[in-house]
């Protein structure tokens, strides 16, 4: 008899649900950033500490714990551990307007990339060694030593801008004895990092994640990820003293797999992130657990202490199934249901508090649904919310029907048509539909087959035409569908093109919003720097704050003036918010208030921080977005004033630079968050200053 079966039921306190909380949805907020006994040993985590497996590639779904396992990894080994959150892979055609788009992996123009991306890594592991006094210069004659002001006086980014740039210009210029040194100078310098590696002090782990959270998805965006694979597939095979764990999105991975001929050898060190129903059960249990003095029991009891049982109805399968086995849509369906229990007085969760925590979650994970994917499938909402008020499973010719309707469709023309042609006929639309999660394949036994319930990279099941396509059931409550099989769906009816309210501002329609998202682009591109366009430069961020970041300030204002009509800021916009990253801010900085100042030229100076940190005082808080036409590169003398400004006030200035506001702006368009970018900058500058 196993131990779980002989224990005896946990009882909980009187005041155990009500004390109870989860944590956040988001690892970069979430309670394990302080508590490391909340993480799960999972078969990824696993593979990331065994050095001796030929894994370096973890892929999954948006919310399958990629960023929390490198916060596990940090916690784990943190003086030997980099972590790297590229930015040139977000507008690659911006910075590199060569034309380099080749795919062919034995092609000069990518080795060119594959060889600029293993240089880069190296110098950044080699820049740890130095600031942590594991070696010193000493020769001038070495490799290493040639890499010193690289290494001193640039950061990743730049470097690898650098590095790419000139590897292009030997091509073009047909410098082919330079270009051969070029690519010959990574195994050089790591051979000289291997040879000066005289202790497990000396190696280190980079950790590579967030590719995708700010890429514009294009050609180029996809083949430099394809590079940085190849890349540190190549570290990991021949560097002894550098590992290199990269943590990467489904749907890049998938790109990445669409164009390279040699994919199978990506695939060979690749680890899906996935979840069973053990893993997810421990998941809750340990945060259920974790305001009790008495800990419960792992693997059942302290789940079923919580959970109400009822006879024939099983709250796991409730809660895992509907949550496609991803942790943190399980965490937000639970946290749901325990505010539900919270709020009526409960002792236990019950089946009353889980139904309740369904609509609510269904809408949100529908958003999540076509935020995830807005970089493959611009405003993918609006297909999908044609599904309203239908039925739950379809025959092959019912999605052709529906695929008809959709090419007639002028919302679906205007604002899909970047990819819904790709997809006309049927059987692509269900192999679309299955690949995001969204409807699985019922065979004749009657069993449906969800990609979630899968390996991430599993194919989709055979497609018959007697196949039925089943949608979800995670999505069933938001879209109010009707348990009944669509045999075909004739000409008099209409989709529905209401029922679901899409995100955008008050009092706007979607060709509206649109249609402004376009001119501040354009006018972005167009607008000149200098003192002259300086009001321009203003208004045009004004109508990005609003436009952008809708959901989270409010009451946006503009030369707002305090009380004694001295001190003037830009723009200024309420943040009461409990979304993700506002949320943080304002727990950490006060930023009830956000503050933002627009200067509308490339070189920041000294008194523009002076000026930002005189408009924080407590009562509106510490935090200030200082918008300018500079970047990507941060500069250490800004880095210095944020870092003063930070120990003076204990306030915070986030640089958003031009490229960042064509990042908000696009991903507006697309029907995208711009919360995850905002993010990336502030733990890229909290890292730079700490």
């Amino acid at each position: 008899m196993s131990k779980e079966k002989v224990l005896a039921p946990l009882q909980l306190p009187k005041d155990a649900v009500k004390k109870a909380s989860i944590g956040h949805s988001f690892a970069e907020y979430d309670l394990i950033r302080q508590n490391s006994a909340l993480f799960v040993e999972t078969p990824a985590i696993r593979a990331a500490l065994d050095v001796n497996r030929p894994k370096c590639f973890f892929v999954g779904r948006r919310g399958t714990g990629k960023t929390a396992v490198t916060f596990f990894l940090q916690q784990k080994n943190a003086k030997n551990t980099i972590l790297l959150i590229p930015q040139l892979l977000a507008a690659a055609d911006e910075f590199i307007s060569t034309d380099w788009s080749s795919e062919d992996v034995h092609q000069q123009p990518f080795k060119t990339l594959v060889c600029s991306f293993k240089r880069a890594i190296l110098d950044e592991v080699l820049g740890e060694w130095i600031k942590q006094g594991l070696y010193r210069f000493r020769s001038s004659d070495t490799n290493i030593s040639r890499e010193r002001n690289i290494v001193e006086q640039q950061e990743f980014d730049i470097r690898l801008l650098d590095f790419v740039s000139d590897g292009f210009t030997f091509l073009e210029r047909n410098q082919h004895r330079e270009w051969l040194k070029f690519i010959n100078r990574p195994k050089a310098i790591a051979e000289e990092m291997d040879a000066e590696a005289a202790s497990s002090r000396h190696k280190f782990t980079v950790l590579i994640d967030r590719l995708d959270d700010s890429w514009n998805g294009s050609d180029k965006a996809v083949v430099l990820v394809m590079a940085l694979m190849h890349a540190c597939m190549e570290i990991n095979a021949t560097v002894g003293c550098v590992r290199t764990l990269v943590f990467i999105r489904e749907n890049v991975f998938e790109r990445v797999r669409s164009i390279d001929k040699e994919s199978s050898r990506l695939e060979t060190a690749v680890v899906s992130l996935e979840w069973t129903r053990e893993l997810l059960r421990e998941f809750i249990e340990r945060r259920l657990n974790r305001n009790l003095i008495t800990k419960g029991a792992l693997g059942g009891p302290t789940w079923n202490a919580f959970f109400e049982v009822e006879p024939g109805k099983s709250s796991e399968d409730e809660v895992f199934e509907y949550c496609q086995y991803r942790p943190r849509d399980v965490l937000l369906y639970v946290s749901s249901a325990l505010e539900s229990a919270q709020a009526h007085g409960r002792s236990r969760i019950t089946q009353a508090d889980l139904k309740a925590a369904k609509k609510k979650f269904s809408e949100s994970r529908l958003k999540d649904l076509s935020d995830e994917y807005a970089d493959n499938y611009a405003r993918l909402n609006l297909m999908l919310t044609r599904f309203y008020g239908l039925g739950t499973e379809y025959t092959i010719n019912a999605i052709d029907d529906f695929s008809r309707k959709l090419l007639v469709d002028e919302e679906i023309k205007q604002y899909c048509q970047s990819w819904i042609y790709q997809y006309s006929a049927p059987e692509l639309l269900i192999g679309l539909l299955y690949t995001i999660g969204f409807v699985g394949i019922k065979a004749d036994t009657g069993q449906v087959t969800y990609k979630s319930a899968e390996s991430p990279l599993a194919s989709m099941p055979m497609i018959t035409q007697h196949s039925i396509i089943v949608i979800h059931p995670t999505y069933r409550d938001a879209l109010n569908l009707q348990d009944r099989l669509i045999t075909s769906i004739g000409d008099d009816v209409r989709l529905q093109q209401s029922g679901i309210v899409i995100d955008l501002p008050e009092s706007i329609s979607l060709f509206d919003y649109t249609k402004e998202i376009q001119r501040l682009q354009k006018n972005l591109q167009t607008l000149p720097t200098g003192d002259p366009s300086a009001s321009q430069f203003e208004d045009l961020v004004g109508d990005l704050i609003k436009l952008c970041f809708f959901k989270a300030l409010t009451n946006v204002q503009a030369k707002s003036r305090d009380v004694n009509g001295k001190v003037i800021r830009d723009w200024i916009a309420g943040n009461h918010t409990g979304i993700g990253f506002w949320q943080m801010v304002r727990q950490q900085y006060g930023a009830t208030q956000v503050i933002w100042e627009c200067k509308n030229y490339k070189e920041l100076h000294a008194d523009d921080f002076h000026q930002v940190s005189y408009y924080m005082n407590p009562i509106i808080g510490r935090l200030a977005f200082l918008a300018y036409r500079g970047g990507p590169e941060i500069k250490k003398g800004y880095l210095e004033h944020i870092r003063r400004i930070g120990n003076d006030k204990k306030g915070m200035i986030l640089l958003i630079g031009e490229r960042d506001l064509e990042v908000f702006l696009r991903q507006a368009l697309n029907g995208k968050k711009s919360e995850s970018h905002l993010q990336d900058i502030f733990d890229r500058i909290v890292r730079e200053i700490s």
